[in-house]
């Protein structure tokens, strides 16, 4: 019996102890969560001011920077000072003192000089010397080659052509007017002329030329 009564009491007591130690843990949960609100509610405010403070400071190194950029001293505009109605109505009723101006004299026309300009008599002009009498102009005519003349006066005669003529021992227009078509067809294959000398009518061109 009293080992029981024992026994309960052992089992109470710890009943107890569980049952306040479970307590102090929900009482203390609640008052740190109390306190941590508190905590961080003091904590955003200390935040703000501190913003609060911070843009206030820019803005006056703001205001001191743009001060000291600008060297022109700022402008005091003078109080406006009411004259008295006495003066203002004098002002008023004083007459223009500026004389008002005169106008200016015509000028006179100037008069005429009486003495007319001397007319400039112009030098007598000198005779021009007789120019000596111009040679007479040769008449127009065909142009007329020695006998000795240049072969490139015939028309599709070249420099290569007249080089073989040369080397063959015709000089002259002279001699090509005397060729005969045998002469001709002798000198058009020395040439290699291929019949220029027909086509252009060379001995026709030197008999013109020798007139």
């Amino acid at each position: 019996m009293f080992y029981l009564i024992w026994e309960m009491g052992i089992l109470l007591l710890l009943a107890v102890g569980f049952g306040v130690f479970v307590g102090y843990q929900l009482w203390s949960g609640d008052a740190r969560s109390a306190e941590a609100d508190a905590a961080v509610a003091e904590n955003a405010r200390l935040r703000q001011e501190n913003e609060n403070l911070a843009r206030r400071l820019g803005e006056a190194e703001a205001q001191s920077r743009v001060a000291a950029a600008d060297p022109s001293p700022a402008r005091v505009e003078a109080p406006e000072i009411a004259m008295p109605e006495t003066v203002v109505r004098d002002a008023a009723t004083a007459p223009s003192a500026t004389p008002k101006p005169k106008p200016a004299a015509k000028p006179a026309p100037a008069k005429p000089s009486a003495e007319k300009p001397s007319a400039a008599k112009p030098k007598a002009a000198a005779k021009p010397k007789a120019s000596p009498k111009a040679k007479s102009a040769p008449k127009p005519g065909k142009p007329a080659v020695e006998a000795g003349g240049d072969l490139g006066a015939i028309k599709g005669l070249g420099p290569k052509a007249a080089a073989a003529l040369k080397t063959g021992g015709v000089t002259s227009v002279a001699q090509i007017a005397a060729w005969t078509d045998a002469d001709i067809e002798r000198w058009d294959a020395a040439i290699n002329g291929r019949g220029r000398i027909v086509r252009d009518d060379w001995v026709g061109q030197a008999k013109k030329l020798t007139g």
